[in-house]
């Protein structure tokens, strides 16, 4: 007489490994194409970039490498983001603000939501990349991060028009 329970065992055993596998090897391809660094030293040698220009505050790292002429972003955090852009691919940057108002009557003021730096490409294909200065939902208040803004939008400008063809 076969007991049922180890049978329902090895079933569900067997149903658990085909449900689980197919997303552990999905992630595992992930991380294969994508590595994602643990620090910013490490970024910038798995893409075998020199940046000559630097910029961190709070979680967030812009730096450029003039001789191959790409702009990386690393974010670190809950919600990591690292980025490689080749600044020949760029068409256009804006810097995108959203605010909300508070208060009411006298006391009415704007209180920045979201701030960041927006890279239009020059393939109409591509979608544009917002990299992320500053997150009101992430950080209650905001310190430098409207000038570092400001800073690298004019930087990178002058690096795009320097790219494109007159």
């Amino acid at each position: 007489m076969v007991h049922s329970e180890p049978v329902n065992l090895m079933v569900s055993f067997f149903l658990t490994v085909g449900i689980i596998l197919p997303f552990a090897y999905t992630s595992y391809k992930a991380k294969i194409k994508n590595p994602i660094a643990s620090n910013f030293q490490e970024f910038t040698e798995l893409h075998h970039l020199h940046p000559t220009m630097i910029e961190k505050w709070k979680n967030h790292q812009l730096a450029f490498d003039a001789d191959q002429n790409k702009l990386l972003y690393f974010r670190q955090g809950n919600y990591p983001q690292q980025s490689v852009i080749n600044l020949k691919e760029i068409k256009n940057i804006s810097i995108q603000e959203y605010t909300h108002t508070s208060g009411t009557g006298k006391y009415k003021h704007d209180v920045m939501d979201y701030l960041g730096v927006k890279l239009q490409f020059i393939d109409e294909s591509h979608p544009p990349k917002m990299l992320e200065i500053y997150d009101g939902k992430l950080f209650p208040s905001i310190s430098s991060e409207r000038s570092i803004a400001k800073k690298w939008l004019e930087f990178l400008q002058k690096q795009i028009k320097m790219n494109q063809p007159d």
